[in-house]
């Protein structure tokens, strides 16, 4: 049997999965997928995307955009380094950053510059503009939903999670951070002050926040989140390419 690997997987970081593969007579070639990180080259309407924990599909989630302003600024500055009206300019702006629920913007971008002769490199920008609004995690997603692909994430942990519903119960250990301000609030018998400590990190994802996300990615994308211990996603993959989920 023979797979493709999404050439942005860091080969080191899976070494886990590639010893399950090797165990079971797979090979791998790397090459840049459409979308997700593992597909097979015969069929690609089904991809799995791979997180190597959750705290990696908190930052997919949370996600910091380029603010609509900076991306005018920056469309605009690309099209003064070619042949590209104001109109034009405007109309690819809108089609960067106006929501893209129900269109598929990457297309839109492609077709705005062909009709208008917009230079490839010029065409690449404007689509990396619409990644730094977006996210690489949204564009996936999108990707997979505008193709008919079938896109699976799975998301490694040694936590415990095995379901979204586990999910709900999932503490963030960033929520145990602690950290000592100036503020003081006391003297202890020695004299010396007491100081008020806060959460470090008040406003990191609770478990419930990132499940209720999920649950609402799966219905807006028909995307599918599944859980497994890291030494068990070697042969999730394998068994998600061949049969799908059961």
């Amino acid at each position: 049997m023979l797979i493709l690997e999404d050439t942005r997987q860091q080969e080191r970081r899976h070494n886990a999965k590639h010893d399950y593969f090797r165990s079971v007579g797979v090979s791998w070639n790397r090459t840049a997928l459409y979308c997700g990180d593992y597909t097979l080259p015969t069929d690609q309407s089904v991809c799995i995307d791979t997180k190597k924990d959750i705290y990696e599909l908190i930052g997919d989630i949370q996600v910091k955009q380029m603010s609509k302003t900076d991306i005018k600024a920056e469309v605009f500055a690309v099209a003064e380094q070619g042949i590209i009206s104001e109109a034009l300019a405007d109309k690819i702006f809108h089609a960067v950053c106006d929501d893209d629920a129900d269109r598929y913007a990457e297309k839109e971008i492609n077709d705005l510059c062909f009709q208008n002769n917009v230079p490839e490199g010029q065409i690449a920008a404007f689509q990396q503009l619409y990644v730094k609004r977006h996210g690489f995690f949204h564009r996936g997603l999108k990707r997979a939903q505008n193709s008919g692909v079938k896109l699976y994430v799975l998301v490694e942990n040694d936590d415990g999670v095995e379901s979204i519903n586990d999910l709900f119960y999932w503490r963030n250990k960033r929520l145990d951070y602690w950290k000592t301000t100036n503020e003081v609030i006391g003297y202890y018998r020695t004299g010396r002050p007491k100081y008020k400590r806060v959460q470090k990190y008040p406003d990191a994802m609770k478990g419930q926040q990132i499940a209720k996300a999920c649950l609402t990615m799966q219905t807006k994308y028909g995307v599918t989140f599944l859980f497994c211990k890291p030494e068990e996603a070697g042969a999730k993959i394998l068994k998600l390419l061949e049969k799908g989920e059961e």
